[in-house]
């Protein structure tokens, strides 16, 4: 189904031994150029086992404004504008240190991440000052992030609490060009971030906000983003991540690329696409190969963000791919002729909170801390279904589930023959979409919509896994 966009509202020292302090002990001369020069291209960045991040709270130069800000940075507390890239390999054990330097209250949330309950991060309060390690195995490689999950989570995220996190395997050393694009924005005034507030998940096709002085779009922390490059006879991949607090992105490229992963999964069947949709915390990635001998330019455009690739031309053979395609069990099989067994119903209405408006986003009717939870045993495999009942035309709540993967197998009862795995899907208004979904790891874990307005005003609840 398409999904529309929506609005809510040197020097350098050379010795026989380069020290540096940064986010790793196995940091070198190289990474920290690309600190200076473009830290979301990640092509030559190495791999860690042992990081260090701190959440701080800065004052930046975002999309041409002085903005206060917070950051996930490293340790010398360089600026990441989009936070600090934690890259690390899939199956090696990494430390993960979160030092909380920002003087206010937070916590992170590994989003994607099939990792143990007690490190998923929604219940570990970082006070000011506090630390915390955290211990993560990948199973899986991947595009990935890490954000705040303490409400309200909108504001947190909308300042800057994220980063990208880039699980990696050998094949991902095969590409010539491997890019983060963190996709982001900024309204021009608190005022503004209210009026939009009650649009969330709205559809505003409509209304094109692109280039409105109420939003302004962002690729890595800027308007325009720093410049790609790519030469005949190579292939590059782009990972792009929604890390907006409330907006859908809708990303436009002036040739075809190959869409090859979703929220951090390699998809069974690559496809071409010019143009493609992504809901908030929703991850994809392309690949991106051109050819000829004319050299050109082109413009990616996410809204009124862009970034520009620059091709070298030459008359070499194109690249080959190094995509392997996900042999994905279709959990259809074990639920398709079953009554969901669990469902939840999406609502909003608005109220008035003394003189002013405040909309109730539920589940079931009921609001987060008053939603119930939902008993289900580890490996067993279930049909849950979504209905978005909300009576405003175009309102889609894109829904995230910690802890697991899913597949949507059928929408208003039609199957849809879908095998890609996500954490992230928006449920369209009027209509029911039914998921099959199997947890592994025992624990309380959060289901709500990632329009972070949605879940703050109450749309969230949690699978208990036992």
């Amino acid at each position: 189904m398409e999904i529309k966009k929506k609005v809510y509202l040197g020097t350098f020292v050379l010795a026989t031994t380069i020290l540096l302090s940064s986010c790793s002990s196995t940091n070198n001369f190289k990474d920290k150029q690309q600190v200076k020069e473009d830290p979301y291209n990640i092509t030559l960045k190495e791999s860690r086992t042992n990081v260090k991040i701190n959440i701080i709270s800065t004052t930046s130069k975002i999309a041409d404004k002085k903005e206060r800000h917070y950051q996930y940075t490293d340790e010398s507390e360089n600026n990441y504008l989009a936070g600090m890239p934690i890259i690390l390999d899939k199956g090696k054990e990494a430390t993960i240190k979160v030092s909380n330097k920002s003087s206010t209250t937070t916590n992170v949330h590994w989003h994607g991440l099939s990792i143990p309950n007690n490190q998923d991060g929604p219940d570990i309060t970082l006070n000011n000052k506090g630390e915390k390690t955290f211990k993560i195995t990948p199973k899986e490689s991947g595009t990935f992030w890490v954000h705040s999950h303490y409400r309200p989570v909108e504001t947190q995220v909308t300042k800057g609490m994220y980063a990208p996190i880039i699980i990696r395997t050998e094949t991902d050393k095969k590409y010539d060009l491997d890019e983060v694009m963190m996709l982001g924005d900024i309204q021009e005034s608190n005022e503004q971030n209210s009026m939009m507030a009650g649009m969330a998940g709205m559809n505003m096709d409509d209304m094109d906000m692109s280039g409105s002085a109420s939003i302004t779009d962002t690729i890595n922390g800027k308007k325009i983003a720093s410049n790609l490059k790519i030469e005949g006879g190579q292939i590059g991949k782009l990972r792009f991540i929604n890390a907006s607090a409330n907006n859908f992105k809708t990303i436009k490229f002036p040739f075809k690329v190959r869409v090859i992963a979703k929220d951090g999964y390699n998809l069974e069947q690559a496809y071409e696409t010019q143009n493609f949709n992504i809901a908030p915390g929703q991850r994809l990635d392309v690949e991106v190969v051109l050819m000829g001998k004319e050299s050109k330019t082109y413009t990616i455009k996410d809204g009124n963000a862009k970034v520009k690739l620059i091709y070298k031309g030459n008359d070499k053979s194109k690249a080959i791919s190094p995509f392997i395609p996900l042999k994905a069990d279709n959990l259809e099989k074990y639920v398709s002729d079953k009554a969901p067994d669990i469902s939840m119903k999406l609502t909003e209405e608005m109220e008035m909170n003394g003189s002013e408006m405040k909309m109730r986003e539920m589940i079931n009717g009921e609001v987060f801390p008053n939603t119930e939870t939902f008993n289900v045993k580890v490996g067993q495999v279930y049909k849950v279904q979504f209905e978005n009942a909300d009576k405003m035309a175009g309102m889609s709540h894109p829904m995230h589930i910690h802890g697991a993967h899913f597949q949507i197998i059928s929408k208003n009862g039609h199957p849809t023959n879908d095998t890609t795995w996500y954490d992230t899907y928006p449920m369209d208004q009027g209509i029911k979409t039914d998921i099959a979904i199997k947890f592994d790891e025992p624990g309380v874990w959060m289901v709500h919509c990632h329009i972070l307005n949605h879940e703050d005003n109450g749309m969230m609840t949690s699978f208990t896994a036992k």
